[in-house]
């Protein structure tokens, strides 16, 4: 190969026996290029350079097709030029040592704070993930003691401080707010807290017989719904009972037209229906009969 295209310019020039060739001398102009503003290292496995060329993947493919000897030896004479390392890399080990790099450049960045689960640093990078994922591997017993030390040197807590009551103090003021629902699923509470995951974990533990006692009886006292399929029903119940408390002797119907949500109903249609077929629970049954529910 001519020797126009070692620093990656002058291809243009060169007739290339097929577009794979002229590929291949494409991409190590590029890694000439990438070392020369990267001149402590080389690309990631996945890494893009330029934006759209998956430069990682090439240099990857030339470490493979060199170990089986695969490899033309015009082409790696050309890698050895620019000290081109052979070895693989260990992926994980690298994705590690980089989000732990990314780490410490949000500290700087945001000092006194720590990523949430789902914060992005930088842009697209999924830090607070990568943070999550460290913190189930200590629990689990398997990050190794050289990352943990790495991560303590930082100040990093390992072992976030129970905050199960808070959350439970939290939702209880979201009730007396918000007294005819619970909270989604997605929905957070004051802003920035994710009080409707909190409310999902609690319904996991407590479907797998791994919530404390104390804490599914305090829940029971305030009438936690262990059961997503009965929030809709509740959300609607409340509804009608604040209708009833504006419009005694009256039952909401098709021609109420100060009704604000019509949907309400369809659901007490729904209920008649279901009691009929014989679908209906015993307990709300009983609790729309409290209502003097029309049947």
């Amino acid at each position: 190969m001519s020797s126009k295209f070692e620093n990656g310019k002058g291809s243009s020039a060169v007739a290339f026996a097929t577009r794979w060739d002229e590929q291949w001398v494409r991409q190590y102009g590029h890694l000439v290029r990438y070392r020369m503003k990267h001149k402590d290292g080389w690309p990631a496995t996945l890494e893009e350079f330029p934006k759209g060329n998956r430069l990682g993947q090439w240099a990857h493919r030339q470490r493979d097709l060199h170990g089986r000897r695969k490899l033309e030896t015009d082409r790696v004479k050309l890698l050895n030029k620019v000290d081109f390392p052979w070895e693989k890399t260990d992926e994980r080990e690298s994705h590690w040592g980089r989000q732990f790099q990314y780490l410490k450049d949000y500290r700087k960045a945001h000092p006194g704070e720590w990523p949430f689960a789902r914060e992005e640093f930088p842009k697209g990078n999924r830090l607070g993930l990568w943070v999550w994922r460290q913190r189930q591997n200590f629990a689990r017993k398997k990050l190794e003691k050289d990352r943990q030390q790495a991560l303590a040197r930082m100040g990093f807590p390992l072992v976030l401080p129970d905050s199960w009551e808070s959350h439970f103090q939290t939702l209880k003021e979201y009730r007396a707010k918000h007294p005819e629902r619970w909270p989604k699923a997605r929905e957070e509470f004051p802003a920035g807290n994710r009080l409707g995951l909190w409310c999902h974990l609690q319904r996991c533990a407590y479907k797998a017989d791994k919530l404390d006692a104390d804490r599914s009886n305090k829940l029971d006292r305030i009438g936690f719904q262990w059961s997503v399929k009965n929030l809709g029903w509740t959300r609607y119940y409340e509804m009608l009972k604040d209708y009833k408390k504006k419009n005694p002797g009256k039952w909401p119907a098709l021609e109420a037209a100060a009704l604000q949500d019509k949907k309400l109903i369809s659901w007490c249609s729904a209920q008649r229906h279901k009691r009929k077929l014989k679908k209906l629970d015993k307990e709300k049954s009983e609790l729309l009969n409290r209502l003097g529910f029309r049947w």
